[in-house]
């Protein structure tokens, strides 16, 4: 159980001026100066969740100041099947934090490596009640890391999870890899709104002005936030200067670029900037077939599609989970889009190619064209 009380401070201890009942800042306390500040994040950052990490299970906290979790199913949080102790450890909530107590476990509890008895979890944090280990979510984990997983995929180097962490915790420059389509931006997007610097705004950059006063302007609009570079339509080298200053401790920014390949970014950045920056490469949608049908479906339940993936006949199922989708989300959102059109047509079957493409109001030539470049066939639903 948690001890009654906290850690008493000596009052002797204080500096002339400070005020340890009132709460106040000592007069003498200087503001710090926007140069000193890093991703120094101040508002509410309440973890309202664990999840199991690289895993699929997600346990919602209570709203209650403290609560249980273990294999009983008395805990608050039950996790049957776990190898946990029936009554693993105590969680109670701290401010912010989530103070976590082991309660004599068989297998203990760990943190950093190392076996404890009591730890202060902040969200991005991980945990292990041997032998499971959990992910500390707060709100903006929890909404964006759907779309970090999507992206990413799963059973690759870094996972989803992996990715959220670093981008909670750490602030390295990033540099991004795929295929066009592979929606490298959506991924910058969803970093930045999980990190520490998601109180201010993100600045994106697909092409670099040449006069010096706009490409300070740039830099201070991401001093203290982040910049994406997006290389795909940029030819020739970025100016050495805009780079000096954005790579610069001195301007706090946080730099995620999006390039095709690694070696793109070697010729169009200063290489020993690339040389520093962690790497995520975004696999294309045809080295991910065994997820392709769950992301159609995803979209489709998004676009409030009369039927699903699974109304589609077997053959047709297997026809869109072998295509190469050399478009990656752009021609699966393609297919999306049609598919919940077409779903809400009566009688699809039985209609002539006139019929179809007057009731889904796409050109008749468009419309059968995909249809048989992606070897669809009739009928098309069960």
């Amino acid at each position: 159980m948690p001890p009654s009380d906290e850690p008493a401070t000596d009052q002797k201890s204080l500096p002339p001026g400070g005020d340890l009942e009132s709460g106040k800042t000592p007069a003498q306390t200087k503001p710090l100066a926007a140069a000193q500040r890093d991703a120094w994040f101040e508002g509410p950052d309440d973890i309202t969740a664990l999840r199991v990490y690289d895993g699929d299970v997600e346990y919602e906290l209570p709203r209650r100041p403290m609560f249980t979790l273990g294999t009983s199913r008395s805990c608050d949080l039950p996790v049957p099947g776990s190898d946990l102790s029936a009554l693993h450890c105590l969680l109670e909530r701290k401010g912010n934090r989530l103070r976590v107590y082991d309660q004599h476990s068989t297998n203990g509890m760990f943190f950093g490596g190392r076996r404890v008895d009591v730890i202060d979890l902040y969200p991005g944090d991980t945990f292990t009640p041997a032998p499971v280990t959990f992910l500390a979510m707060n709100h903006e984990m929890r909404t964006h890391r759907p779309t970090i997983a999507e992206i990413v995929g799963t059973g690759f180097t870094p996972s989803p999870d992996r990715v959220l962490v670093d981008a909670v915790k750490h602030s390295s420059h990033l540099l991004i890899t795929g295929e066009p389509g592979c929606d490298l931006d959506r991924l910058a997007r969803a970093i930045h709104a999980v990190s520490l610097r998601r109180s201010r705004q993100l600045v994106e950059l697909a092409e670099l002005p040449t006069e010096r006063a706009r490409q300070r302007a740039i830099v201070k609009r991401a001093t203290h936030s982040t910049l994406v570079i997006d290389l795909h339509q940029i030819t020739a080298s970025l100016d050495p200067t805009f780079c000096s200053m954005v790579f610069s401790s001195e301007y706090h920014v946080r730099v995620i670029v999006l390039a095709p390949t690694t070696n793109t970014a070697r010729k169009l950045l200063p290489v020993e900037n690339v040389e520093w920056m962690q790497r995520i490469w975004v696999r294309p949608l045809s080295e991910r077939p065994g997820d392709l049908l769950d992301l159609l479906d995803r979209m489709l339940v998004e676009r409030a599609a009369a039927l699903r993936v699974a109304d589609l006949t077997l053959k047709n199922q297997e026809a869109l989970a072998t295509w190469e989708w050399r478009d990656n989300f752009n021609g699966l959102r393609t297919a999306a889009d049609r598919l919940a059109t077409i779903s809400r047509v009566q009688d699809w079957d039985t209609l002539d190619w006139r019929e179809r493409a007057a009731a889904t109001a796409i050109p008749r030539s468009t419309l059968h064209d995909w249809f048989t470049s992606l070897r669809l066939t009739l009928p098309l639903f069960t």
